[in-house]
């Protein structure tokens, strides 16, 4: 649900592009940063996640945070050429359901636990823009770090199944956007891209766990 979200709402920006069209199309400008609300993919395989009952609900996807900034150079060019880097955070949590009510004694047990996953990325990129001071889209790639933490905790906090930290990993990152000014210096964009995670080693305190890849689509504002 919140990806469609992201995406109808980049449709809408990708709408209002044209309204700059029959506008003065200086170059693009030295820095813009960016806040945005993110949709993101969590890894559920095997390692990244505890082991848990079978009819656990293991988290998929969660709402984050993302905020970054951009240098660009060479804008005299038809590309312009850019340098950044942003952080993102996203967490949420699964909860099952409750046990149904009975008459028996004691009530039943509920053994299947909450799952709480964060995923926590710097992500530097380089970019290629294409277009004017008045929007823009580039599509941009990076090598950085990210880390996930994930626990399972049965009501009432009780700790029965071992969290999974993976520490700081390698992150890959590929994707793409848009950026549109609403005025001189605030706009709109969103950015759609894909983290490949890093394989975490096995070590005294984690069974280890594959390469995964997740995708995070995001949509906010733009400060020039």
């Amino acid at each position: 649900m919140i990806t469609r979200v992201v995406v109808f709402a980049a449709a809408v920006f990708l709408a209002t592009a044209s309204t700059s069209v029959a506008q003065p199309k200086e170059k693009i400008g030295r820095f813009v940063a960016d806040a945005r609300i993110t949709s993101t993919g969590l890894p559920i395989v095997e390692g990244w996640t505890p082991v848990v009952p079978v009819r656990t609900e293991v988290p998929s996807r969660a709402l984050g945070i993302e905020a970054g900034g951009n240098i660009y150079v060479a804008t005299k060019w038809p590309v312009a050429v850019g340098f950044g880097a942003t952080w993102m955070s996203a967490r949420t949590t699964t909860t099952p359901p409750q046990p149904a009510e009975t008459v028996t004694t004691p009530p039943p047990v509920n053994t299947i636990p909450d799952v709480s996953t964060r995923v926590t990325a710097l992500t530097p990129q380089l970019s290629l823009n294409f277009g004017h001071a008045l929007g823009w889209s580039y599509i941009s790639a990076g090598l950085g770090r990210a880390r996930v933490n994930s626990q399972a905790l049965l009501a009432g906090g009780a700790t029965t199944f071992t969290p999974r930290a993976s520490g700081w990993v390698q992150a890959m990152n590929f994707g793409g956007g848009a950026r549109w000014l609403i005025t001189d210096h605030v706009g709109v964009g969103f950015d759609l891209r894909w983290q490949r995670l890093g394989e975490v080693e096995a070590g005294p305190t984690h069974p280890g766990a594959p390469r995964t890849m997740v995708f995070v689509a995001g949509a906010g504002l733009v400060l020039k």
